[in-house]
């Protein structure tokens, strides 16, 4: 009876099967190291919806389309004035999601958004919408 790579090893009387040292693939390696990866690390929704976030402010920058993102909960009580705003004179829209969405998101296109139309515009707007809102 054959084993595929072992050797057969006759000791004290009876026999044992020994397996023969091979090295592995490259290939085998590679796959075995990733999948050790994954399972050491884990899968962290707030990474993924970090990166989401940053995709979808790419794929709206590529398509021209101007926007924020605001985390959900987030008190800004003239969030309607500065959105109007914001709105009205430069054409941003926006987002409301999670905070780890919304980093993603405002961490691609704030620098855009400022690079098209200055470092101020958006600290500017937030300052109207609370001339207009009383504050």
């Amino acid at each position: 009876m054959r084993h595929h790579g072992s050797e057969k090893i006759e000791r004290f009387g009876f026999y044992l099967w020994h397996l023969k040292p091979r090295l592995l693939p490259a290939r085998r390696v590679g796959i075995l190291g990733v999948i050790a990866i994954v399972m050491l690390t884990g899968c962290d929704p707030a990474k993924e919806e970090y990166y989401e976030g940053q995709g979808q402010a790419e794929r709206d920058i590529a398509k021209g389309e101007l926007k924020i993102a605001v985390a959900e909960g987030t008190n800004l009580p003239v969030f309607w004035d500065y959105t109007e705003l914001l709105k009205t004179r430069y054409k941003i829209g926006w987002y409301i999601s999670t905070p780890a969405w919304t980093r993603g998101y405002n961490e691609v296109a704030l620098p855009k958004i400022e690079q098209k139309l200055g470092t101020n515009a958006l600290s500017q707007t937030l300052a109207d919408a609370k001339k207009l809102h009383g504050q």
